[in-house]
């Protein structure tokens, strides 16, 4: 019943990821993600159909002799651009070589380099992990990785 579990269960995959990140970065047909990511045709056909049975991509034909498709983030897939971008941003931090990051984040509305914040939706001030805890929500329940922790959680309702 965690959140975690069922969006790693979705994205999780070795590769997925980075499928999903070159299709942010404008890839669209199968070959040239292969190409890109050096990954087994096998193996990214497999996880474009998982991402297209979670609704994350959906598959449009460009071409018919041979048929060949492309794919494109729906809206639940560009829902996931904060996820890369906050893997992204850590990555920058954390795992840079001495020449920094491959790749910068450009905000097309400032024009400024970039990196990902998470903040809080309501007052707009930065998400931390000295500045949040976790409450029970509406779907709390008892259950696989989610009885033990649900000691830690705070036993209140999160405020409304």
């Amino acid at each position: 019943s965690c959140s975690i579990a069922r969006t790693v269960d979705v994205i999780g995959q070795r590769w997925t990821p980075l499928i999903v990140r070159d299709l942010f970065a404008g890839m669209t047909k199968f070959e040239d993600i292969r190409r890109d990511l050096g990954i087994a045709s096998n193996i990214l056909a497999a996880r474009l159909e998982d991402l297209e049975r979670h609704g994350i991509v959906e598959r449009r034909q460009y071409q018919s002799m041979p048929a060949r498709h492309e794919y494109v983030l729906t809206a639940k897939g560009l829902d996931l651009y904060p996820v890369i971008a906050t893997l992204l941003a850590w990555g920058d931090k954390w795992c840079s070589g001495p020449d920094g990051p491959p790749a910068l984040t450009v905000h097309t509305d400032c024009g400024h380099v970039t990196t990902a914040k998470t903040v809080c939706a309501e007052c707009g001030g930065e998400l931390n992990a000295a500045n949040v805890i976790a409450a029970l929500g509406p779907g709390a329940r008892p259950g696989p990785g989610t009885a033990l922790i649900g000691d830690y959680i705070v036993n209140r309702p999160a405020s409304p």
